[in-house]
């Protein structure tokens, strides 16, 4: 997927939420478009900053377009293009007006611009860049016109034109699923989707189906289910996880799971669970992913595997933010107490080993001494040898064979001290 980053100076806050609105954001509108616009640059106080011009294009939507004013493309796509380069010289006002008006332009106007851009000498990287940013105003006003206008383009750029229409397929399903997926369906057929990757799967075939899906998840599960057991197995995962879980309803969140158990390979399955739990897990902690757990029934098999994702994840990103502390372990434990009873131990003391790994402020001798801390505190070896079989404790063996002598029993840290020879 790409994404434009820009990174200017001090007017750059203007832009947070205005224009990088990556492609991989659905846009609600234009009028609520215009409202986060406007609290942009009222939180920033960088009014100072952006033109009259783009003032009134927020207080008027639409009027950004009369007058009839021509727009500079060649101009327009070097600042593209620069932003995409995370280049500190874009234009900052001239971005912010550009984005409120293709923001206010018609769907014929917008098809009148690409019209009028597929005449003009830009280069392959300009036009494309064009494109893209037309392409992403068009597509919630006409996702069927966007399709056939732009299909033979889908597998030769899978990461910029490829998936907008993956997103025009979703929002082409919402408002007409019967016609979205005839749509897909003669595609497939004509073998539009037949590039492949190493593991025999089509990408963007994988992406359509996920926007197809999403559209029939929270209606129909019969319907899903008929369509998602329409592909290879090996592929039906990897669909289902194409889909951000958190953006889901709750009834929707728990067809996905039917979908899961009943469609998805049996040797797969932990992983799916897994995964939801690694979308859900978030700075606030454990709650969304209780939750989600606690609403379908999780059953053990599924809960450890979800504890485990969990773990690692908090932990690692714990670790990123500037480390972890006795109190986070101390939460872990509570709630993988619930979760994965009887696991508890073996967990965090992976999950510790996995977050030292990445190094920086939060390294092996500070997970270390928390893996110590928790062995004393609980009584429990667990912890330290399952810490100790790690990676981590290969790459630092002379911390790790003197943690191991705090092993309690003796055959089990003799078995320890002879796999860190």
């Amino acid at each position: 997927m790409k994404i434009i980053h820009l990174i200017a100076p001090a007017a750059s806050l203007v832009l947070i939420g205005v224009w990088n609105l990556s492609l991989s954001r659905s846009i609600s509108g234009v009028e609520n478009d215009n409202g986060v616009i406007r609290k942009k640059i009222s939180a920033t106080g960088a009014a100072g900053n952006v033109s009259e011009s783009t003032r009134a294009s927020v207080a008027s939507r639409g009027n950004s377009t009369n007058g009839k004013q021509g727009i500079d493309w060649k101009h327009m796509s070097g600042n593209l293009l620069a932003a995409e380069d995370d280049d500190r010289n874009v234009e900052v006002r001239a971005m912010i007006d550009f984005q409120l008006r293709l923001a206010g332009m018609a769907r014929e106007e917008l098809i009148a611009a690409l019209d009028e851009i597929s005449t003009l000498d830009l280069s392959d990287a300009e036009r494309g860049a064009l494109e893209q940013k037309i392409l992403e105003f068009l597509v919630k006003k006409d996702p069927q016109y966007a399709l056939d206008r732009f299909v033979d383009r889908i597998e030769s750029e899978p990461d910029t034109i490829g998936w907008q229409l993956s997103n025009a397929m979703k929002e082409w399903a919402k408002k007409d699923r019967a016609s979205a997926g005839a749509w897909l369906d003669s595609q497939i057929a004509g073998g539009k989707f037949e590039s492949r990757t190493l593991d025999g799967n089509s990408e963007m075939r994988v992406q359509f189906e996920s926007g197809l899906l999403e559209s029939i998840l929270g209606s129909d599960l019969t319907a899903a289910g008929n369509r998602l057991a329409a592909l290879p197995e090996d592929q039906r995962r990897e669909v289902l996880e194409n889909l951000s879980f958190p953006e889901l309803s709750a009834g929707e969140q728990k067809s996905y799971a039917a979908l899961v158990r009943q469609l998805v390979p049996a040797d797969e399955r932990e992983g799916s669970f897994a995964h939801i739990a690694d979308q859900l897990v978030d700075e606030n902690g454990y709650d969304k992913v209780s939750g989600f757990l606690d609403s379908v029934s999780a059953n053990p098999e599924e809960r450890a595997a979800a504890a485990m994702q969990v773990a690692e994840s908090r932990l690692g990103n714990l670790a990123s933010d500037g480390g972890v502390t006795q109190g986070e372990i101390d939460s872990l434990r509570t709630w993988l107490d619930k979760q994965a009873p009887g696991q508890t131990d073996g967990i965090i003391g992976k999950s510790l080993a996995e977050a030292a790994q990445d190094g920086g402020d939060f390294g092996f001798s500070e997970a270390s001494q928390l893996a110590l801390g928790y062995q004393k505190t609980s009584g429990s070896d667990e912890v330290l040898i399952a810490f100790l079989k790690s990676y981590s404790a290969h790459s630092n063996l002379e911390e790790a064979r003197h943690l191991a002598e705090m092993i309690s029993d003796e055959k089990r840290r003799e078995a320890v001290l002879r796999d860190l020879e």
